[in-house]
């Protein structure tokens, strides 16, 4: 990857153009365009998570696994398991942060509590994480995690 600076006169100031050049565009490409995207937005340095009669305040980094069940959201953090409502979508758009990878239709792990990943025999993996959680990692989004962490 070679980056470079262009002077633009012609720009307010304030403002940032910013132009990707690659043969195709491809799966790093997109990436790097929602990376680029979010640049600005800081993610919160807690998320307000509602269940039942309680709201938890839980900081991103003690977020472990984030799983559909059912009607449900799971949030599994260090501490405790919050069922909440809402969809898994919205609740990482929330997070706006970048080490929450999605690995399944069900399921975001937050990749700094990535153990190790395993073969299953449904043709995917299994992600292990902190607190001997276990979650599936389908094959459709393999790629997306793998690329994630450099492999």
């Amino acid at each position: 990857m070679e980056i470079h600076f262009q002077q633009n006169e012609h720009l307010n100031d304030g403002d940032i153009e910013i132009t990707l050049s690659a043969k195709t565009r491809s799966l790093e490409i997109e990436e790097l365009i929602a990376y680029l995207k979010n640049y600005q937005s800081m993610p919160p340095a807690v998320v307000p998570v509602k269940s039942d009669d309680h709201v938890y305040l839980i900081k991103p980094e003690n977020i472990i696994l984030v799983d559909v069940s059912g009607n449900d959201l799971i949030v599994y953090t260090k501490d405790k398991v919050v069922p909440t409502k809402g969809r898994l979508y919205a609740f990482v758009d929330k997070l706006k942060n970048p080490d929450f990878v999605q690995v399944s239709k069900h399921g975001v792990v937050n990749i700094n509590h990535l153990q190790s990943l395993e073969a299953s025999f449904t043709g995917g993996m299994t992600a292990i994480l902190t607190d001997k959680l276990k979650t599936d990692i389908s094959r459709k989004y393999l790629n997306g995690l793998e690329n994630r962490l450099g492999l």
